[in-house]
């Protein structure tokens, strides 16, 4: 096994908009008393900070040295949104060796594997995040495993897979 997570809060990374579900994470951590960390802005972010408690602190938008500050801190990125198509924010939270906890929907299904990359969870509440929180809290993650599984949705490789579609679609054309 490689080397353990670490960090000392929780980080949320994106749009402050009502179907990012923020408000979960706010309300989760409120509950628990866990420590939050907000970045980014939108339009819901009136709201969202009425509803925080102590431990949420909102950081409106970060650099990109900031952001790469806050994802090798953090303990994981909390990833309530639902359906989000592929997510970004994810597989760049795990390229830090972080792991996510995310709802079970859309792209995130595709990136996070539970148990070993991160913590899903299907019921899109504030109890089914409180569950899926403690259950991670339970879980030893391993930071290689993170970058290894964030490593398939590099770039380079994206480009291969493109090219590979492309000829196998032109060879289809020929035929």
């Amino acid at each position: 096994a490689g080397p353990p997570v670490d960090g000392d809060y929780f980080l949320y990374v994106g749009r402050l908009a009502g179907a990012k579900r923020v408000d979960l994470a706010i309300k989760a951590c409120n509950e628990l008393k866990l420590p939050l960390k907000i970045a980014g802005s939108g339009s819901g972010e009136d709201y969202l900070r009425s509803i925080a408690g102590p431990t949420v602190e909102f950081l409106g938008s970060v650099g990109d040295e900031q952001l790469a500050e806050l994802y090798s801190g953090c303990k994981a990125v909390i990833f309530p949104a639902e359906d989000e198509d592929f997510g970004i924010v994810p597989v760049e939270a795990m390229a830090y060796g972080k792991p996510v906890i995310a709802h079970n929907s859309g792209g995130v299904k595709e990136t996070v594997i539970d148990e070993k990359t991160g913590t899903l969870f299907d019921e899109l509440t504030v109890g089914g995040l409180v569950k899926a929180i403690k259950q991670f809290n339970k879980t030893k993650f391993d930071a290689g495993e993170c970058r290894k599984q964030a490593e398939k949705f590099n770039k380079d490789r994206f480009k291969k897979e493109i090219e590979k579609l492309v000829e196998m679609e032109l060879e289809k054309l020929k035929s």
